[in-house]
């Protein structure tokens, strides 16, 4: 089509002609870069300047199609809208809901969705980054993107629908929790402040879908497994685990486990699988078993979800793996069926992103039954109570109030973080039996978080539960704990964190219960097998964390300083007049939080006053799972843990 020179508006002020901005935008200067906009030198004839406007805006037409700077222009189209991130230099604690507080009401438009490349990408704000180099590209092309339909899947909104600051907070965390996704944002993209519709955009960043873990290496002894946490982008997961031990029998052991996020849309999640690794929760010490599971979980997805519940079928065997005779090895089969279900009946959140100052209120109930299709043949094991049917129902009312804030390098090496604040408490009751002995059961927990007037971070829980049976209580428990955080301590380049907790934990009329000891998480890290029991027990635990700047192929170094002490009353009823065990330590802890790989922690440790069998010192290569707040406030009602 032909255009004339008198069809193209000029400007007054230049005598050039005006090209009328596409998208409301000027060309020169703002969304175009210099390169694809340079004038030609010497216009100086109406034909060359004819011609240089019309190369202009083919130039501007293929810019839109390369896919750099297609990137770059909707980065800076949205980069006004986006919230500020959160600063690294500092421990501000963001609340979650705070951004989209202003746009509550306005309806959703449109729901744009993009990734962020797991490699290379520094983290979820850096949408503009490109690379040359070629391991980065392979890296990025061998990682199934997590497909736009599953992202869909795991929304609470539609188009259409308003937005609600606490429905879009929340689901910003939920995305955030996947095991598939390190990382996650959401956008509003007003086209004019007083416009009553506003554009979403959802921004995720997977974490790369293949890893393993090598568990044991030796001459005699081979485990590990391998495992895709992302299957074809579909939110699926996929782990292989084997063993093979020269003095096992059998030698070779595996598992293998599927896992289905959020099944269509109904945001229950799901896992089958069977393993013959001893991985299990087993039933008794000393003992090897196998199990065949399936489970399934309806968490508390958002604030202001009604229906939460699960189902866990399980059916576990012993295996005499070590090929011990008729006197020594237990055999027996057991089934496990675990369902639990609770409403949210009284939710007191405000549509308008504004926290009501009344405390949510929900009904859980649970009922737990492990019974036995064949039992150890051995008399002493016929008289112990683990080795007996065990049936228990549980009801719960529970009341919270917890508002959700965003913060990083607490746990992790850098990622965004959710930190729930606010109080949880609930009254729990109901009946046990257990050896042919039925007790009713009553208990109480509390637990509340709130932050110092320093950005620092108290956690405190205190329960306390019984049995009762002929008026008479049985298997009391009283746990205290308190968990304290400092704020994030930053000179320069230097960031630190000091933990700190000390547990309490008893039970003054033993029945069924058995003593406490102070192995590993019960007590001290590094300490295994030791004879060292009783019923009420004191943990106390100092470490400081130095979150270092050192960055080797993507993996980062936290490094740390601990204290441990732990007593326990196994000489005398008075837990203070026996002997302090304690022991210092220090390391690093290793990750890469792009792969979906735990944390490899290197650590040494002195323990001067170790008891049998523990060495005084200890060297530790070993890998970590990664630790994360509990963000959901409901969970299956439970008797209160002595252990």
């Amino acid at each position: 089509m032909a255009v004339s020179m008198d069809q193209i508006p000029v400007n007054s002020d230049t005598g050039r002609p005006h090209i009328t901005p596409r998208f409301g935008l000027p060309i020169i200067g703002d969304t175009v870069k210099p390169h694809l906009a340079r004038p030609p030198v010497g216009d100086t004839s109406t034909l060359r300047t004819h011609n240089g406007i019309f190369r202009r805006i083919v130039d501007y037409r293929d810019s839109l199609r390369h896919k750099a700077f297609r990137d770059s222009l909707i980065h800076r189209i949205t980069k006004q809208n986006e919230p500020e991130p959160i600063p690294h230099n500092d421990s501000v604690i963001v609340k979650s809901e705070e951004y989209f507080t202003p746009f509550a009401g306005k309806v959703i438009r449109n729901i744009h969705y993009r990734r962020v490349k797991v490699f290379g990408p520094a983290n979820i704000n850096d949408t503009t980054f490109t690379t040359s180099m070629k391991l980065l590209k392979l890296a990025n092309r061998l990682h199934y993107d997590s497909k736009d339909w599953m992202i869909r899947q795991n929304l609470f909104f539609r188009e259409n629908q308003r937005l609600q600051p606490y429905e879009m907070a929340d689901n910003e965390r939920y995305l955030r929790n996947r095991p598939f996704i390190q990382d996650a944002r959401i956008y509003v993209m007003p086209g004019d402040k007083s416009a009553d519709s506003i554009d979403i955009e959802v921004v995720t960043k997977d974490v790369f879908e293949y890893g393993g873990d090598l568990s044991q290496v030796s001459a005699t002894n081979v485990g590990g497994k391998i495992y895709n946490n992302n299957l074809l982008g579909a939110g699926q997961g996929l782990q292989i685990g084997f063993n093979w031990r020269s003095d096992y029998s059998p030698t070779w052991n595996t598992e293998v486990r599927y896992t289905k996020n959020n099944i269509a849309g109904s945001f229950i999640d799901m896992a089958v699988g069977y393993s013959t690794l001893n991985n299990s929760n087993v039933l008794d010490s000393n003992v090897y078993e196998g199990t065949y599971y399936i489970n399934f979980n309806r968490p508390q997805y958002r604030y202001s979800a009604k229906l939460v519940g699960g189902l866990t079928l399980a059916e576990n065997f012993s295996i005499n793996i070590h090929g011990y005779n008729d006197t020594l090895y237990r055999d027996y089969r057991y089934t496990i069926i675990d369902g639990w279900l609770g409403y949210n009946f009284i939710n007191n959140y405000d549509h308008n992103g504004r926290s009501g100052k009344k405390p949510n209120v929900a009904f859980l109930a649970r009922h737990y039954n492990l019974y036995f299709q064949r039992t150890p043949d051995q008399l002493q094991y016929k008289m112990d109570p683990v080795y007996n049917n065990h049936r228990y129902y549980l009801g719960q009312l529970q009341a919270y109030r917890l508002d959700y804030f965003k913060t990083h390098h607490l746990f992790g090496f850098g990622r965004t973080e959710d930190i729930p604040l606010g109080y949880n408490m609930n009254i729990t009751s109901g009946w046990e039996t257990w050896k042919d002995r039925k007790r009713f059961y009553a208990g109480t927990e509390w637990q509340k978080f709130w932050l110092t007037k320093h950005q620092g971070l108290f956690n405190t829980n205190f329960g306390i539960g019984s049995f009762w049976q002929n008026a008479k209580s049985e298997d009391a428990v009283i746990h205290g704990r308190v968990e304290y955080y400092s704020r994030l301590l930053s000179l320069h380049k230097v960031k630190l964190r000091q933990f700190l907790s000390a547990d309490y934990l008893t039970c003054p009329n033993p029945y069924f219960y058995k003593p406490l000891n102070i192995n590993m998480e019960q007590g001290i890290w590094g300490y295994r097998n030791t004879v060292i029991n009783g019923y009420q027990r004191l943990n106390l635990n100092s470490e400081t964390v130095y979150y270092s700047p050192l960055k080797i192929m993507g993996f980062k170094f936290n490094f740390f300083t601990s204290l441990q002490a732990s007593m326990l009353n196994y000489k005398n009823d008075d837990l203070l007049r026996n002997p302090l065990f304690w022991g210092i330590g220090g390391g690093a802890r290793i990750r890469n939080e792009n792969l979906s790989l735990n944390t490899l922690k290197l650590s040494a440790y002195y323990y001067p006053n170790a008891p049998y069998p523990v060495q005084n010192i200890r060297i530790e290569i070993t890998t970590v799972v990664d630790f994360r707040f509990d963000i959901y406030a409901l969970r299956a009602p439970s008797l209160l843990s002595f252990r």
